[in-house]
């Protein structure tokens, strides 16, 4: 017999189920825990001699289940602190009520899993699939003296405060009344998921996309949703009272039921044009007199939809988390310039110069960015500063012969984006997504194609 799971070393209380509601652990060796898991893994693939694994009220904690194939195990009510899952299948697993504390799920298949009532406060999930999965709240009932008494603390929500969870997948994920206070959901993919009474107050939602998702009652207060996708989401009673909203896309979102109280909106500028041209002029001055006169264009967090900015010089403006949806930025000088987090969908960059200008997490949909210059911005040190499209999404845009020679786009999207004939030589590509994107006759000399996926040249 090996070394017993379970215990409470390591520094990590155990939660309250046991003690507060009488409910008894089964601890069993790390042998036995194997010969469970083999016996499950002949039943998943119909072998004579399997057996599903039932853990229900186990304890677990500490146990190494990296990559194990747990799919549709139950695991109903156990206690699992610090278990490692770590490229785990847990499809379909039933995990009811489980103290999941500070276990590791990176990457992780947890689709359709069913997470009622349990405890994930701390747990690591980057890049976890939880597509499908049941996070409501839930309560664990067990019969004792005659009598049907609860198991489960008395907030049974499930706890996911302070996790991580980045690049996690949770489509259509159940997560009503779910308690997620203070968890890190940067570009997670929350479309169509139902958070309804969920808190999520002062959680990190930079770059998700909750496209279609119903966040009626939610709390989302303190929130940072700068740069996510909102198109088409419920907001009917959510409070969003401190939250920021800027370069988050909000297509047909109907924002007068939710409260805004203190939080960071795009504004749209009253006599636009007006103000406009004043910081056209003032931004020449700044640049002819190299900032002895004149001021410098901070146009960010402003509404410039459909704005005609065309063969405009600028260079080093400030445009982060802006709107410029439809401009007409042919032929325009952004040398240097701030575009982070902008909206350019739909807009016209041809022939722009982007020489080392900032796109970090812009929305580049649809945009025309043929023959535009982005390369490196070359310093007075002789050094290259490059265009940065890093986590830009830039879905059916077009390069095509572009120069974006040195440009960085790691961890990007340029699904579909026509890119033929366009010079990457030396481009950051890590982690691109170039799904159906026409690379044809580029030149992709020295390019970093590390993690790329879908790509090709034919």
């Amino acid at each position: 017999m090996g070394a017993t799971l379970g215990g409470r070393e390591r520094g990590v209380e155990p939660i309250t189920h046991a003690d507060k509601f009488d409910v008894e652990y089964k601890k069993i060796s790390e042998a036995e825990l194997k010969a469970v898991v083999e016996r499950h893994v002949r039943y998943v693939s119909s072998k004579q001699g399997g057996a599903r694994a039932s853990l229900k009220f186990h304890d677990l904690s500490f146990a190494d289940l990296h990559g194990a194939n747990l799919a549709g195990a139950d695991f109903t009510g156990s206690r699992l602190t610090e278990v490692d899952f770590t490229e785990a299948d847990l499809r379909g697993a039933l995990l009811f009520g489980a103290d999941l504390r500070k276990a590791k799920f990176a990457r992780a298949n947890l689709s359709k899993a069913d997470l009622r009532g349990a405890a994930l406060r701390g747990a690591d999930m980057p890049r976890v699939n939880l597509s499908e999965a049941d996070l409501r709240d839930g309560y664990l009932m067990r019969q004792k003296d005659g009598e049907i008494k609860s198991t489960s603390p008395d907030d049974a929500h499930s706890q996911l405060s302070n996790a991580r969870l980045t690049g996690a997948n949770l489509s259509k994920a159940k997560l009503a009344n779910a308690f997620l206070v203070q968890t890190d959901l940067r570009d997670t993919n929350l479309s169509g998921s139902v958070f309804i009474g969920a808190d999520l107050s002062n959680s990190d939602l930079t770059g998700s996309n909750l496209e279609g998702a119903d966040l009626s009652d939610a709390n989302l207060s303190g929130c940072k949703l700068t740069g996510a996708i909102l198109n088409r989401a419920l907001l009917r009673d959510t409070n969003l009272a401190g939250a920021s909203l800027v370069g988050a896309l909000l297509d047909e979102v109907d924002l007068s039921m939710a409260n805004l109280t203190g939080a960071d909106v795009v504004q749209r500028l009253e006599n636009m044009d007006d103000r406009v041209k004043k910081a056209l002029l003032d931004h020449r001055d700044w640049i002819v007199s190299n900032g002895h006169k004149g001021v410098r264009a901070d146009l960010s967090k402003h509404d410039l939809t459909g704005l005609d900015l065309s063969k405009v010089n600028l260079s080093a403006a400030l445009f982060g988390c802006a709107v410029l949806k439809g401009a007409n930025l042919t032929g325009t000088t952004l040398v240097m310039a701030d575009l982070s987090f902008a909206d350019l969908r739909e807009a016209k960059l041809i022939g722009a110069d982007l020489r080392g200008a900032c796109l970090e997490r812009a929305t580049l949909n649809e945009a025309d960015l043929t023959n535009a210059l982005a390369g490196p911005m070359e310093l007075r040190n002789g050094q290259g500063w490059p265009t940065k499209f890093s986590l830009a999404r830039m879905v059916r845009s077009v390069f095509s012969g572009a120069d974006l020679t040195k440009a960085v786009f790691a961890g990007g999207d340029l699904s579909q984006a026509n890119l033929k004939n366009a010079q990457l030589n030396g481009a950051d590509l890590k982690d691109v997504v170039m799904t159906m994107a026409d690379a044809r006759g580029a030149d992709l000399t020295g390019a970093d194609m590390r993690g790329a996926i879908d790509f090709r040249l034919d």
